[in-house]
Order: structure tokens, then C-alpha cells, then sequence
């Protein structure tokens, strides 16, 4: 029970240090121009030198005030484009500002969007509670948003769903609207044919239809909050990596020799796995007994809780490390986040499997709990002192 109760609290101490660093991170400002690709996660980042390589970056605030010539993968909590992007963007975050032009593609999802007057983007594939529309699409535009304002300018067609859609812009293809609100505004051009859905029925589209026909199609009409999912699923996603990203960072020790014990000691590592999970209610519970254990009763749950939540992705993290370590890949830091990612997917897609997925799942989480906490140096102190004095 002893080694038990060591366990919990390294354990904990760990998720502790891993919420203290995604929250508080560091100040981080390019200023000298990168001529490679560039990985960055930090508390606040500010780009104000071009990149000439591919930008992956995780921050609460991220501020972009320099052109990036290839891809950028992004997930922040706000996060500005301030400069021009040479090729596509993968987005997601809380708050999202653009006001530069984008030659390639943008993926994009958060809680609020904004895309200022005069940004000129290829390809669009927007999803959020909050979007606002105001530049260019000069190909295909798919929007799935609970408040939509678009004042901007479609050049090709357009598949616009959500809760209230406000248009008041210009589309020059073909158009797909469907949502509970849709409201034309005075300024709003459509010069090809409308298929549409509205709740209260049939709408005036009045002068806007500038060529084609506007047609009320019941087909369109959405389950009330199915235009969410791609967008709920992409930010899952990028949550996962975000988390995926750090921990391999924080503790990519820890779990290179997870992965090891896998392979030799996989067995032993789903007794550890399994008893850590079963010990820590009960000691949890314990401690509620008294007046003075019921505080750590309630941060060993409450810490429980997060573990148990990220399970999935640790043991994506610990099995990306197990498979560079059995085929002798050598992955680096970032290759061996992307696979990560990828086992989190296809385990996430797996344990909707009934029965066999869930159970399949909770033993590899098991497995590499286990195997983490067989790779946790317990005797360290002992060893400091007694080092310390023999001389």
C-alpha cells in the first residue's frame, strides 16, 4: 500500500507540472528570419520575422506578423494572422483573427472567426459558433457555423449551413443554404441558382438573385446541431495533439522506456497499470473519512479525473514510443507526435467498436500506465543520500 500511495502522488505531481506548464508557458518572439521548418509551443508567441518553412505551433496567444511561405498547422487559444501565408492553414482555436491573404487552402474552427475585408483566400472550409466573412474565396466555400455574417465575395460555389445566416454578400456560383434563421440582406448577389432551407419555410429572396433561380429544397433540413460535427471533430483532433505535443515533450524519457517495457514486460505492466487504477479510488475514498484527509481525498480524485480523461492520448504517446523503439525508426520529437496522433485516431475510431473496442482500449491504457510507472526511478532519493555521503 505504501508503494501504492508513492505512486498516486508522483503521479499526480506529474499532471500537476503538465496543467502548470499548458497554462502558464513562456514568451516567445521570432525576430530573425527561419529558413526551416519551424515547431513552437509557449504560452505567448509573436512571429515577426518571415518563415520560409512550415510553422506548427501550440500557444494560448499567437500573433503572426510575418509572412510564413508553407503550410501552417495552428492550435491556440487566440491566435492572429497578420501576414501573408504562402500555402495552406490548419487551424484551431478560441478567438481567430485573419487579415493577410492566403494562396493555399484554410481549414479552420474555433469559437469565434473573423476573415477582415480584402484577404484573398484559395479555398475555404470554416466551422464555428461565430463566423464572420468579410474577404475573398476565390474557389469552393463550405461553412458550418451557429452565427454566420458573410459580406465577402465567393467567386465559385458555396455550402453555407448553420443556426442564424446573415448574407449580404456576393456569390457567384451555385449556392447550398440551409439553416433555422437566413436573413438577405440589401447588398446580397447570388448570380447562379439557390437551393435553400429555411425553418420558417420559404423566403423573398427578392432583387439578390441576379441570374438562376432560388429553390426551397426540405432535403437540406439539419438535425439541430449537425453542422457542428466536422468542426467539433477537427478540434478534437487538434486538442489531442496539443496535449499529445507536451507530454512527449515534458516526458519523452519517461516515455521512450514505457515504450521499452512494453515489449519486454507487458504483463507486468498490466498488473501495475491495473492496480493503479483500482488503488487510487479506494486511498481517495479513505481519505474522506476524516476532516483532514478529505482535501487531499478530493485533489487525488479531482487529479484521478484528468488522468483518466487523457488516458487514451498518454497511451498513444507511450505506443508511438513502443513502435520507434521495436522497429528501430529513430523517430525525432516531431515524427514521433504525428504518430501519436495517428494511433489516438484510429484507437479513438476502434473503441466505438461495441464490446471489444472499450475492452481493447482499457487494457492497452492498463499496459501503458503500467509500463510508465514501472520506469518512474523510485529509489532516487535513497541513492542521493547515499552518494552524498560516501563523500
Amino acid at each position: 500500500m505504501k508503494k501504492i500511495f508513492s505512486i498516486v502522488l508522483l503521479i499526480m505531481m506529474a499532471a500537476n507540472t503538465f496543467a502548470f506548464r499548458l497554462t502558464s508557458g513562456k514568451n516567445i518572439v521570432i525576430s530573425q528570419p527561419i529558413f526551416e521548418d519551424l515547431y513552437i509551443s509557449g504560452g505567448t508567441i509573436t512571429i515577426n520575422a518571415p518563415i520560409y518553412g512550415d510553422l506548427i505551433c501550440v500557444g494560448g496567444t499567437i500573433i503572426i506578423n510575418d509572412t510564413v511561405m508553407n503550410d501552417i498547422l495552428i492550435v491556440g487559444g487566440k491566435v492572429t494572422f497578420n501576414g501573408f501565408v504562402g500555402d495552406d492553414i490548419r487551424c484551431a482555436g478560441g478567438e481567430l483573427v485573419l487579415q493577410k491573404n492566403i494562396v493555399g487552402d484554410l481549414i479552420i474552427t474555433g469559437g469565434k472567426i473573423t476573415i477582415n475585408t480584402d484577404v484573398v483566400i484559395n479555398e475555404l472550409l470554416a466551422s464555428g459558433s461565430e463566423i464572420t466573412l468579410n474577404g475573398r474565396v476565390k474557389n469552393n466555400l463550405k461553412v458550418a457555423a451557429g452565427n454566420l455574417i458573410f459580406n465577402g465575395i465567393a467567386e465559385k460555389d458555396i455550402d453555407i449551413r448553420g443556426g442564424k445566416l446573415t448574407l449580404n454578400g456576393m456569390v457567384k456560383g451555385s449556392s447550398i443554404i440551409a439553416g433555422n434563421k437566413i436573413i438577405i440582406g440589401k447588398n446580397a448577389s447570388f448570380n447562379n441558382n439557390v437551393s435553400y432551407w429555411n425553418k420558417k419555410g420559404y423566403i423573398d429572396f427578392k432583387s439578390s438573385i441576379k441570374s438562376g433561380n432560388a429553390i426551397f429544397d426540405p432535403a437540406l433540413k439539419m438535425r439541430e446541431g449537425r453542422w457542428y460535427f466536422l468542426g467539433a471533430v477537427f478540434l478534437y483532433v487538434c486538442m489531442a495533439l496539443l496535449f499529445i505535443g507536451v507530454i512527449q515533450y515534458l516526458f519523452s524519457q519517461i516515455m521512450k522506456k514505457a515504450g521499452n517495457t512494453i515489449l519486454n514486460k507487458s504483463l507486468k505492466s498490466f498488473g501495475y497499470g491495473l492496480m493503479f487504477f483500482i488503488a487510487v479510488p479506494i486511498i481517495s475514498a479513505a481519505a474522506f473519512i476524516t476532516i483532514i484527509g478529505a482535501p487531499f481525498g478530493l485533489f487525488l480524485l479531482f487529479n484521478y479525473i484528468i488522468l483518466a480523461i487523457l488516458a487514451s492520448i498518454i497511451s498513444s504517446v507511450v505506443i508511438s514510443n513502443w513502435i520507434n523503439n521495436r522497429f528501430y525508426f529513430n523517430w525525432k520529437y516531431w515524427k514521433l507526435v504525428f504518430a501519436a496522433i495517428g494511433i489516438f485516431i484510429v484507437l479513438s475510431a476502434f473503441s466505438l467498436t461495441p464490446f471489444l473496442g472499450g475492452f481493447t482500449m482499457l487494457i492497452l491504457v492498463f499496459i501503458s500506465f503500467g509500463a510508465i510507472l514501472l520506469n518512474i526511478n523510485w529509489k532516487r532519493k535513497k541513492n542521493l543520500v547515499t552518494n552524498v555521503s560516501r563523500h
